[in-house]
């Protein structure tokens, strides 16, 4: 009797420890895979080469991945690595991506680099064409870091500085128009307004003395 006891409290255990080490397997088996690292500047950079037009997307995903430290360099390397055809068109696109990539509470205080890193990348040949508008896209995207971004743009290409003004402004100007502006009555509805377009009367039922 005792020996048939032990063989069943064994059988019993040993089911236990196959139960639970099934349970192991399938918990380690249901867990998310590892978080992919952040693709390195390099690997950004060749995709860049091959695919000049996705420059933008590849440079967001590679800022949202990493380290808000890192944008700036990240986003000189792929402006500096386009051809000046591309660079003239995507530059501004790339800094507007990087930026937005960013942690809303890290935009407006890396902005600055972001901007000024990809104006140092663009060629001095080719800043007229490019460096204000890169200037435009990082004002509109980080509105409180103007002065900083304006600032850094100008001691990179001192020769713009009108330019790099006129940008910073007509970017600042055109969100405090957008801000500011009072909705448009729709079509047909111009309750509250008639009163203030003819004259008034002071009678109950017109017609009026």
């Amino acid at each position: 009797m005792g020996i048939t006891a032990i063989g069943l409290r064994g059988r019993t255990i040993a089911g236990l420890v196959l139960t639970l080490a099934a349970w192991s397997f399938a918990t380690a088996g249901a867990q998310p895979p590892a978080p992919a690292a952040p693709l390195s500047t390099a690997e950004v950079v060749r995709s860049v080469e091959a695919n000049p037009a996705g420059a933008p997307q590849a440079t967001a995903q590679a800022v949202a991945a990493g380290r808000s430290e890192d944008a700036a360099p990240l986003v000189a390397a792929v402006v500096g690595i386009l051809q000046p055809a591309d660079r003239r068109a995507l530059a501004p696109s790339v800094v507007t991506s990087a930026i937005a990539a960013l942690a809303v509470p890290d935009r407006t205080p890396f902005a600055p680099a972001v901007a000024c890193a990809a104006v140092r990348a663009v060629p001095a040949p080719e800043q007229p064409g490019v460096v204000p508008a890169i200037v435009s896209a990082a004002v509109a995207l980080a509105p409180l870091a103007r002065p900083q971004i304006v600032a850094c743009a100008i001691a990179a290409a001192p020769a713009l500085v009108a330019a790099i003004n006129d940008a910073a402004g007509g970017a600042l100007a055109a969100q405090l128009e957008a801000a500011s502006s009072p909705p448009t009555p729709l079509p047909g509805n111009s309750i509250g307004l008639d009163s203030t377009l003819g004259p008034r009367q002071s009678c109950a039922s017109p017609p009026c003395p």
